[in-house]
């Protein structure tokens, strides 16, 4: 088991091929047959293919003389306007450079939002505290959260994958919007929303290069929002489900512009999309998947993952054509395998088994005919 130039770079084109190819399929009209569910599983498993980037001992070599040679040679190559030095190591110093300000800003940002609320919110009342009991009842699991209000939010959010916080903005919600809100984010916690998002975070900051990687955050931002949404709905009834959206699209409209949430945080909503609302309100209103739909999800999850393992069945490798010898040829010969002949013109010739013939001089025939070679005469003189 080990990892290699080649070994990264299948990994890097298999998993982004799969997270376009989930990204489009999940944007077409069949989405509505695959769950929320098998689309996080699958993009973390994407996310994993990346990081794992092996060749095991099975794995099965694909040797390539066309492309892989180039690019060999052009990421090994040392060039003279990088100062000597390969186009591999300036990538890699480039990559570390970028991992290293993108993690340092992600750090700051993340600890000036915990501060924030450390120092400038306030806690929450007792009101606020009776309805998030109220929804721990409701969800019959319960775990410690800290509720505070700001002024600086426009939106309510989660933060915090040990000490977890929910954040509330200083805003008079009514109590059922109140009790909505706290549902939405105490679901957040219980699916482990904030640990996903956090490790999805850290995953761009390292493939920061990768474009694909956003795709697969905001998709999977998405999804993530539905999930919750679905998890909430199931706790309702229909009546109950529709005051459920209409809690969400009011207190959109209440908010003048998008809604600033700090890095790897579970938002109420994030963005103010119309097609983002509407898939969630269409999800919401359809909660109950029927049998048919999970199987065809159950079905879409076993394809990508049998997709995703046989990545590591085979790998390309270059494959160089061996270079030609310059070392002086060496033959063996004795008397039995080779004779002496000499030509219509006096030319010596040392003729050998299955060997072009070698000319020599003749003192060289004379020392071959002392030690037993044969001579032979050309007939014509």
């Amino acid at each position: 088991m080990q990892i290699t130039i080649f070994s990264f770079l299948s990994a890097l084109l298999w998993s982004s091929l799969l997270i376009v190819a989930i990204y489009l399929l999940r944007h077409t009209r069949f989405k509505q047959h695959f769950g929320v569910l098998s689309m996080v599983l699958l993009y973390l498993f994407c996310t994993v293919r990346l990081f794992l980037p092996l060749e095991f001992p099975h794995t099965l070599i694909a040797a390539d003389d066309v492309i892989y040679p180039y690019i060999y040679n052009l990421l090994t190559r040392e060039h003279t306007i990088l100062a000597n030095k390969s186009l591999a190591l300036i990538l890699c110093a480039v990559w570390l450079l970028g991992f290293c300000v993108l993690l340092f800003r992600f750090a700051r940002q993340y600890r000036k939002a915990i501060r924030s609320v450390e120092h400038y919110a306030e806690p929450w009342d007792e009101r606020t505290n009776t309805l998030l009991k109220q929804v721990q009842q409701q969800t019959r699991r319960t775990i410690k959260v800290q509720g505070y209000i700001a002024t600086s939010v426009e939106s309510a959010f989660g933060i915090g994958v040990i000490r977890k916080r929910i954040i509330l903005p200083n805003k008079d919600y009514t109590e059922a919007e109140l009790r909505y809100v706290l549902l939405h984010e105490y679901t957040h916690f219980l699916n482990h929303d904030t640990v996903v998002k956090l490790l999805v975070t850290l995953f761009c900051i390292i493939f920061w290069w990768n474009p694909v990687v956003y795709l697969l955050q905001k998709d999977l931002e998405q999804n993530l929002e539905i999930k919750c949404d679905l998890s909430v709905a199931r706790t309702l009834c229909s009546k109950e489900r529709a005051e459920y959206l209409r809690t969400i699209l009011a207190l959109m409209k209440q908010s003048d512009r998008k809604p600033r949430i700090p890095f790897a945080a579970a938002a109420l909503f994030r963005t103010n999309a119309d097609a983002a609302i509407k898939e969630r309100f269409e999800t919401v209103m359809a909660c109950s998947a029927n049998r048919r739909n999970r199987v065809a999800s159950a079905v879409f999850t076993s394809v990508f993952t049998v997709l995703l393992i046989a990545s590591y069945t085979v790998l390309p490798q270059p494959q160089f054509a061996a270079p030609k010898s310059t070392a002086p040829q060496t033959i063996d010969f004795n008397s039995d395998t080779a004779y002496i002949k000499q030509d219509h013109v006096w030319e010596y010739w040392l003729c050998i088994q299955n060997e072009q013939p070698i000319k020599i001089k003749k003192e060289e025939a004379d020392f071959y005919q002392q030690i037993g070679f044969k001579l032979i005469e050309s007939e014509q003189k």
